[in-house]
């Protein structure tokens, strides 16, 4: 592994502890020359980030021992005041640096509020151009690498977005910047590619003539609850569908690259989104959770207004006019509260155009065959196919291939830990580009400044009713025919 210095931005909030912590340890423990310097505006020193990172450690399953000297062999801390105010961190820096281990590498993560990050990447990148580390024409640089990374969102509308990357690339080259969305870290994300482009089989049949529609389902059982000061000013349609689901959108529509890299990647992944028409209102609905299963309802939460109209549940169809997809519907939705926890890509093949088998019931077509790729949790995926009932006659019967990722090849590990080495290897494969967010944000530009009121649902259920005149069975699990 390389060596380099991690600076960790936000270092004494939630997800350092939940992820990034663990993600680091398990990506970097036993290597030489992975420093990390935690920054954050807490009253923190070294003892105090060390304590509370192998605590995180020690409730990730690591154990005591191993999490106590890793903490204490690599955590340093800085503290600011502001987070465009980073004389503190540079002087950290400095000092680790001071001993070659880390060999003048940077990462800096910004694991922090949207809203700093113009003032922070603007510090780090005249610190950068001050000390001679700013990258020439071709990307190099003196006295080892610097790589941004950049937590979700980035940007709160296609307006913002574009004003950050401007920010963004004042300061760095797009070489240096890793906008992380943690989906792509998943093993079954990447698999994805690999079972496209490796399998000609189903290669062969990903188009409009053999497809009649694809869904996207992430469906969460947390809710809002603790955050909603934030996520009421944010909504499901920003937090997850933009990003989340729009990266799952993109990897299941484009085209194969001609290279399997991070250019090419990147770049299909772009067109795909370039060729999608802008959502509209008639295509998309909203909800909000009502009250049920002993919890309040979403507008009861602290911090949350009674007439709030944020969306906690949200659904869009997308048309992608391009050769391959022409009219086939991609339905993207998610939401909180709602009956079990998953992720699935549900490709619909279309049915055989003549029905020669007579089905167990008069009148009942059979099911298509239908894919259903499972990111979480049982990752893996099940493809249904039809055969013939025991007994006379043609009746048929729908049974299942099934691939479990965990029984092949034992627990894939966390997504940020695959992240975390890809900056380390500068590889940019699973990140955003520029251009990628800017046109997610354009996709859904229409449905962000329309006044949409949010159907209630309620707890432990699949979300609105009324979404299903998008053309999709609410609960995923229905068959598409009871013969």
């Amino acid at each position: 592994m390389t060596p380099h210095l991690f600076v960790l931005f936000g270092a004494t909030g939630d997800l350092a502890a939940k992820k990034l912590f663990p993600a680091l340890y398990r990506s970097f423990g036993d290597a030489s020359g992975v420093r990390v310097l935690g920054v954050g505006r807490s009253d923190w020193d070294d003892a105090k980030i060390q304590d509370e990172a192998a605590g995180a450690l020690v409730e990730s399953g690591i154990e005591e021992s191993d999490a106590r000297a890793w903490a204490d062999k690599t955590l340093t801390y800085a503290r600011v005041e502001a987070y465009d105010e980073l004389g503190p961190v540079f002087d950290r820096a400095d000092e680790i640096e001071a001993s070659g281990e880390t060999e003048g590498n940077r990462a800096y993560y910004l694991a922090l509020p949207p809203s700093t990050f113009p003032g922070t990447i603007t510090a780090l990148g005249d610190h950068e151009a001050d000390n001679d580390r700013a990258p020439n024409e071709d990307g190099h640089q003196e006295g080892g690498w610097t790589r941004l990374v950049i937590e979700k969102p980035f940007g709160s509308d296609l307006e913002s977005a574009r004003e950050l990357n401007a920010v963004v690339h004042e300061h760095f080259r797009e070489k240096q910047v890793y906008r992380i969305d943690h989906f792509l870290g998943k093993e079954t994300v990447q698999n994805l590619l690999v079972f496209r482009f490796a399998n000609a089989m189903f290669e062969s049949l990903w188009s409009r003539s053999h497809v009649e529609a694809v869904e996207i389902v992430v469906a969460e059982t947390n809710d809002a609850e603790g955050r909603a000061g934030y996520f009421d000013g944010v909504g499901t349609m920003r937090d997850m569908i933009q990003n989340h689901l729009t990266q799952l959108f993109a990897l299941t529509a484009m085209e194969p690259p001609a290279r399997l890299d991070a250019d090419g990647i990147r770049r299909e992944k772009t067109k795909v989104l370039t060729s999608t028409r802008a959502a509209s209102p008639e295509h998309a609905v909203y909800g909000q959770y009502g009250a049920g299963e002993g919890k309040e309802a979403y507008a009861e939460h602290e911090g949350v207004d009674a007439d709030s109209k944020t969306e906690t549940f949200a659904a869009v169809q997308l048309h992608v006019d391009n050769w391959r997809w022409q009219g086939v519907p991609f339905t993207l939705r998610t939401g909180k509260r709602l009956k079990e926890r998953l992720t699935e890509i549900i490709v619909t093949f279309r049915r055989p155009p003549v029905s020669l088998f007579n089905s167990a019931k008069d009148g009942c077509e059979p099911s298509p065959n239908v894919l259903r790729i499972r990111l979480q949790p049982d990752e893996g995926f099940r493809l249904s196919f039809d055969v013939k009932a025991p007994g006379s006659g043609f009746s048929t019967s729908t049974q299942h291939f099934d691939f479990d990722y965990a029984d092949a090849f034992g627990d894939p590990p966390d997504a940020y830990e695959t992240l975390l080495r890809d900056v380390a290897s500068g590889d940019t494969t699973l990140f955003v580009h520029a251009e990628e967010a800017e046109q997610a944000w354009r996709i859904y530009e229409p449905l962000l400044n329309a006044d949409m009121t949010p159907e209630a649902y309620a707890t432990g259920t699949w979300g609105p009713q009324e979404a299903e005149r998008l053309g999709f069975t609410l609960d995923p699990a229905t068959p598409y025919s009871d013969c």
